[in-house]
């Protein structure tokens, strides 16, 4: 049986292979893994120790130089993620298929992507929470409008940061790339020249290496303040911003037709309007928006450090079954070290 074969060095890189093969946010080169080192328990620290950019002076012939003593930071990227996974193949199972072993083996390769997902958006939720770049809302119903309204101005915010342009990324959703697939200046990926597939990779355009995911970050509105006011428009205020993507949604309340459908979000993202039934007298009311939008993330590879490791992976017999069983563990953390080499925008597609 497979348990008789197992080796547990061997199963922790399969794993790890199948994880790397499969991240999105979290492989290169969209995160770097410099810091990685080694990662022996949940909660383990790494240390990524910065020095601060050298003084450049002027130099005069004859005359001594002052020596400049460097500060450096220490930023601490915590591994504060694990995810593990258990499961039995009963012997039964085993006898019956033409091959027994295989069936571990596929097992473990769906365990590897099942882990491959929730770390991706866990990075994603990271590179979210912590760009230093907003572009805010971006219209990208339009062909033109993803070139001309989320690419060029992703990568001149990164050009006036310094970011290097070697190397710059993209990660977008679905229905963006779709659009993307329509512009003339897009050049698929088989027609780019370039070697090194990476997972996900489709093209690129605009100087970035493009990428599509489905794990692109999703941020959802809750706890919104309605106000209405007279007349036969209601308007709807909120202490932060909507997403383009908040709509369908209904508002209820007291005063004349004040209970109304979200029709639209304005094109910055600032305001709903929402059409009464008659005219309405002034009320405020809670509401909660679902939904929201899809960010797209830029950047460059020095911008977010990632480490992992599939630190235990053991096999065993469970004592009332009949049946091979493995189990393993996850461990992971990921840290933004340079938000200004990241760029987020809020995506409209529909």
């Amino acid at each position: 049986m497979a348990i008789t074969n197992f080796i547990p060095e061997v199963w922790a890189a399969t794993l790890l292979s199948v994880l790397e093969k499969s991240l999105v946010y979290a492989s290169a080169p969209v995160v770097n893994r410099n810091y990685e080192g080694d990662i022996a328990a949940y909660g383990d620290t790494v240390h990524i120790v910065s020095i601060a950019n050298p003084t450049i002076v002027n130099y005069t012939k004859d005359t001594d130089l002052t020596i400049e003593v460097l500060d450096d930071s220490d930023q601490q990227l915590v591994i504060d993620q694990s995810k593990a996974f258990a499961f039995e193949v009963d012997d039964i199972d085993l006898r019956q298929a033409r091959n027994g072993g295989a069936l571990m083996t596929e097992a473990a390769e769906k365990a590897g992507y099942g882990l491959r997902d929730v770390a991706d958006q866990y990075v994603a939720a990271k590179m979210a929470a912590g760009a230093g770049n907003d572009l805010g809302v971006v219209d990208a119903t339009t062909v033109t409008n993803v070139y001309d309204e989320l690419l060029v101005p992703a990568s001149v915010t990164l050009d006036e940061n310094n970011v290097p342009s070697e190397g710059r990324w993209i990660v977008v959703p679905p229905a963006v790339y779709g659009k993307l697939q329509l512009d003339s200046r897009f050049i698929k990926y088989n027609e780019s020249g370039n070697q090194a597939l990476h997972n996900g990779m489709v093209g690129d355009a605009a100087g970035f290496q493009i990428f599509k995911s489905n794990n692109a970050f999703q941020s959802n509105r809750t706890g919104i303040h309605a106000t209405t006011t007279s007349g036969n428009k209601d308007i709807v205020g909120a202490a932060g911003t909507f997403n383009q993507g908040d709509v369908g949604l209904t508002i209820s309340g007291t005063g004349v037709g004040s209970t109304n459908t979200v029709v639209s979000v304005s094109a910055d993202g600032t305001t709903a309007t929402t059409g009464v039934n008659s005219t309405a007298s002034a009320a405020q009311t809670d509401i909660a928006l679902s939904g929201g939008g899809q960010l797209a993330i830029a950047g460059s590879q020095i911008a977010t450090s990632y480490a992992e490791q599939i630190n235990k992976v053991e096999a065993f017999r469970p004592e009332k079954r009949f049946a091979d069983a493995l189990k393993g563990l996850h461990l992971y953390g990921a840290k933004v070290v340079r938000p200004e080499a990241l760029v987020i925008a809020s995506v409209k597609t529909s």
